[in-house]
Order: C-alpha cells, then structure tokens, then sequence
C-alpha cells in the first residue's frame, strides 16, 4: 500500500494489477465440452448428450457474464490508476506545504521574539503571521480534495461491485466451475478488502459474500 506522508492517509486503495489479473482471468473463456466422438455410443453417451444440451445454454451465460466483468474490472483499473496519479499529486503538494509551514512557523517564532523592541519587528512578525496562516489555510484545501477524492474512489468501488453482482451467473453452472469461486472472492477482494466467509460452498456463494 502506498504511503502518503504528506495526506496521512490513502484516498485512493487498492490494486491495479491485481484488478487486472482478475480481469484477465475473467476474459479467460470456458470451454465447451464438447460433443461426444461418434464411436462413443452406448447409455453413457446417451447421458453426456443429454446433460450436455441441458446446461450449453447456461454455460453460455456465465461465459457472458465473466466477459462483462472483465470489461467492468478493466474499467475500474483505468479507475484506480488515476486516482491514485492524483493522490499522488496531492501528496506531494501537501509534503511542500508542510515543510513550507514548518519553516513559516518557525519565523513566527523567532520574529515574535524580537516584535516586542522595534515596530518595523512587529511587522516582520505579523508578515510571518500572515504567511503562516495563507499555507495552512492552503494545506487545508489539499487536504479537502484528498477527501472528496476518498469519498468519490470508495463509492465508485461500491458501483463496481454493483455491476459485479449483476453479472452473477447462474449457480447450476457456475458451482460446477471448481475455478469460479476463488475467481469471484477475488474480484470483491481487489475491489473492497477481504471478503466474508461465504456460508454455503460454491461460486454463487463465494461472489455474494464477497460482493454482498
């Protein structure tokens, strides 16, 4: 996690390569299983062709809706780029300002000393009053627009994961998908943290507790 010394704190979590190994992962499609060879006949063969033809439709639609969360997660790595290259921005306005106020505070201090012996003192001290008070009221903004940079990074990671449950692809097919699972825990970890234990097994549950 990048450090933000001049912030004191993170506007912008998060992963972009993560989000983009999830991505690609995504994009990754399933493959048909295929029809049987013609010299496979027999009551088993029979079976394979049935339940084939029984979830081609549904495999379809999960491959559908990993591809659409591909497109989701590839947007919201360009996203998070950004706003991290804008925090930071910020963060190093902010270490300049700091290091500015500390020497500003610095002449408050020693022209303070010395304002009580001459008037032309006085107004040395309160120029550096002044100066003082113009970078810490510019901090203050820096600092505002981290903010509003947080609030706005969270609540679109919250939209993210909004379009990612609603490419939630059927559980039938997708708890047959042994791969699906981890996949989805990690689209809701990349995006907002750890996920909750999902309290039934398969993918279905994995991407609700994770995104839910």
């Amino acid at each position: 996690m990048a450090e933000y010394r001049g912030l004191g704190f993170d506007p912008a979590p998060g992963n972009a390569g993560a989000v983009a190994a999830a991505s690609e992962r995504c994009a990754a499609a399933f493959a048909d299983p295929g029809a049987p060879p013609e010299r496979w006949t027999g009551a088993a063969a029979d079976g394979f062709k049935a339940r084939l033809e029984a979830v081609v439709s549904e495999l379809a639609a999960v491959r559908r809706a990993m591809r659409a969360a591909a497109e989701v997660l590839d947007g919201w790595a360009g996203t998070l780029l950004g706003d991290q290259r804008q925090a930071e921005q910020l963060d190093r306005r902010a270490l300049r300002l700091r290091r500015e106020l500390a020497d500003a505070a610095d002449e408050v201090d020693r022209s303070g000393a010395m304002a009580r012996f001459t008037a032309a003192h006085a107004t040395v001290h309160d120029g550096a009053v002044t100066r003082h008070d113009e970078l810490t009221r510019r901090l203050d903004e820096v600092l505002d627009e981290a903010r509003r940079l947080e609030r706005d990074h969270h609540a679109e990671a919250r939209r993210v994961a909004a379009r990612l449950r609603a490419e939630e692809p059927s559980t039938a097919v997708a708890d047959a998908l042994t791969g699906f699972s981890s996949l989805t825990a990690e689209l809701a970890s990349v995006l907002l943290g750890p996920s909750r234990p999902a309290a039934t097994r398969g993918a279905g549950a994995a991407f609700r507790a994770g995104l839910g």
